[in-house]
């Protein structure tokens, strides 16, 4: 059975050391008349390598790959590359990737693969070894190994990821966490016309195996398809409601007769996590976090600061977390609360529903920060996070007669709110205005805000409660501030 060494941890597919992260992984393909090839697989997370910066201010990252193939103290095989992620600006994700194909007879070799980060001149290589086993093929029908696949296109322009006319990014895991909803997989199947005659029909069966190897019905699909000596299988699985668990997934072509000719298999692990069972502190596995977008973020102040940004719209217990459990956790820890607040508010796309709740930080840290707070920490800036921009805003910050206030009003709220309304006051005349009334059950109310608001001509504001409950009034009696309340249009 294949198996993927790593560096420092003992990760399923990973290649890790203190200066960089990398994936490794690789399958055996076949090529009619030719021979064999291994395909070698390595994927580089771009933001645990050094960079350059071109003039335009954009950074890349690049890892020098070396790949031998030995039998005893023999070398059958070498290539050296260097492969350049792409240029990104600084904070963008620059992960990248290398895909190698290397000519090779039938036997048994000894891979040492070794990474060197680039641009870090004080960093040291990093070796491992891997044993590769290439099977001589079978007179008959037989299959290439089971490629798991992270996407895949249509080729435009034919590459090193090209495979019968499809771009094919490998999935170097085996491991699919509750993110990912999709099993894709690609083989090949080979010199089947010589078992079942030229341009005839089979049946190609594809299941998902549970642990004791019984076939789950839900899980097993047929395709009738035409032989050749060469055909290409390209498929995608939804195993969004597949529960945890060890899972086994076989290829298999069959005759006319459903009589199995050939089958294939490759173990896969599952981790579906419904959303109620995962507590908020909960530290997820490493394969997991790997693969998700909080991987960048592993600078444990400027992860802090992200996390402690989602207070205006975070749940009780989530708050309770990140007031509490967080200061004092581990970045992987931190990591694994920031990445599924996201996940359930956006399954399909927890990274995008992340940047654009940033937009809008860094919106009320433009509009609303000083220079003691930031912008989502002030009243303004969490009212506008939690509920979304005001569809109206009265604003009388000059009036002499007034202190300086704004009355926010919304038609709907992003919770569904109707007709709501906040007013803010600033009383000691700098930047930042505290609120002091809202209409929203759950906010602060207070039925002296007329006073208050009217206060600056005796210039005691600290007379008025701030806290009191909301009085009756009516919408119609000539009073301003009252008008501004109710009719703000």
């Amino acid at each position: 059975m294949k198996k993927v060494l790593v560096f420092s941890i003992a990760l399923l597919t990973s290649v890790y050391s203190f200066a960089f992260r990398a994936y490794f992984d690789y399958q055996v393909f076949h090529i009619p008349g030719e021979g064999s090839y291994v395909e070698c697989i390595t994927s580089f997370d771009g933001a645990t390598f050094e960079t350059i910066k071109n003039e335009e201010g954009k950074i890349r990252a690049a890892a020098e790959l070396t790949l031998i193939f030995s039998v005893g103290k023999k070398i059958e095989a070498f290539k050296k590359v260097v492969v350049e992620g792409p240029w990104i600006a600084p904070g963008d994700k620059g992960d990248f990737m290398s895909l190698e194909r290397i000519p090779l007879p039938n036997g048994a070799y000894d891979l040492e693969v070794t990474i060197k980060d680039v641009y870090n001149v004080n960093a040291q290589p990093e070796t491992f070894n891997q044993r590769v086993k290439i099977e001589a093929p079978s007179l008959g029908a037989f299959f290439s190994d089971i490629q798991l696949v992270s996407a895949y296109t249509k080729t435009e322009v034919s590459n090193a990821f090209t495979k019968s006319g499809i771009d094919i990014i490998p999935y170097i895991s085996n491991y699919y966490p509750t993110a990912l909803n999709s099993l894709i997989f690609y083989a090949e199947l080979y010199n089947i016309q010589n078992v079942l005659g030229e341009n005839d029909k089979f049946a190609f069966v594809y299941s998902v195996l549970d642990s004791k190897g019984k076939v789950i019905d839900e899980y097993k699909f047929v395709k009738r398809i035409s032989t050749g000596s060469v055909v290409p299988l390209l498929y995608k699985i939804d195993i969004s409601a597949l529960p945890t668990g060890n899972y086994t997934l076989q290829l298999i072509a069959q005759n006319k007769e459903f009589k199995n000719v050939i089958t294939a298999e490759k173990k896969f692990t599952r981790n579906l996590v419904m959303e109620e069972e995962l507590p908020v502190d909960q530290v997820l596995p490493k394969e997991t976090l790997a693969a998700t977008f909080v991987m960048k973020f592993d600078d444990r102040d400027s992860l802090m600061e992200k996390i402690n940004c989602l207070l205006p719209i975070a749940k009780s217990q989530e708050r309770l977390t990140i007031d509490n459990t967080l200061p004092m956790a581990e970045i992987a820890q931190m990591q694994s609360f920031f990445y599924y607040f996201w996940y359930k508010r956006n399954k399909e796309n927890p990274e995008g529903a992340w940047l654009a709740y940033e937009e809008k930080v860094k919106t009320v840290q433009a509009t609303f920060g000083t220079r003691i707070k930031k912008g989502w920490q002030t009243d303004r800036g969490r009212v506008y996070l939690q509920y979304g921009p005001p569809n109206t805003r009265a604003q009388r910050p000059n009036d002499p007669d007034y202190w300086p206030f704004e009355i926010w009003h919304y038609y709907e709220t992003n919770d569904g709110l109707h007709d709501r309304r906040f007013l803010f006051i600033n009383t000691n005349l700098g930047q930042d205005y505290e609120l002091l009334h809202s209409d929203v059950p759950w906010e602060t109310q207070n039925n002296d805000w007329k006073l208050l608001v009217r206060s600056r001509s005796m210039n005691t504001p600290g007379t008025v409660n701030r806290n009191t409950s909301t009085q009756m009034t009516t919408r119609f009696n000539g009073d301003e501030l009252e008008d501004l309340w109710y009719n703000p249009y």
